[in-house]
């Protein structure tokens, strides 16, 4: 065979290899973006369960939530202080 003629095969062969690696990367691709929507539904998922979870604790935390538990479980409020120990002098007199 002449040369021109190994040329050409090599081309024709280069050509298919490369049509060959178009053809799986643009699969691999198209699988990839259905993936990644379902992980940014995921995403999208949790940062509302993490506002409607937060605004819970926020309410929970809140003193007239705390006020309002304690009144049902009994607790009243202290009319008087109490110290167990005496309190300790401010100065020193001489």
């Amino acid at each position: 065979m002449k040369r021109p003629t190994y040329i050409i095969i090599f081309i024709l062969v280069t050509i298919v290899g490369l049509a060959i690696v178009q053809i799986s990367t643009a699969n691999q691709i198209s699988t990839t973006g259905s993936e990644l929507s379902a992980l940014q539904q995921q995403v999208d998922d949790y940062k509302r369960e993490n506002t409607y979870l937060q605004e819970q604790l926020l309410e929970a935390s809140s003193l007239t939530t705390i006020e309002g538990t304690a009144e049902k479980l009994g607790f009243v409020e202290a009319k008087t202080e109490m110290s167990l120990t005496a309190p300790l002098p401010l100065a020193l007199k001489e």
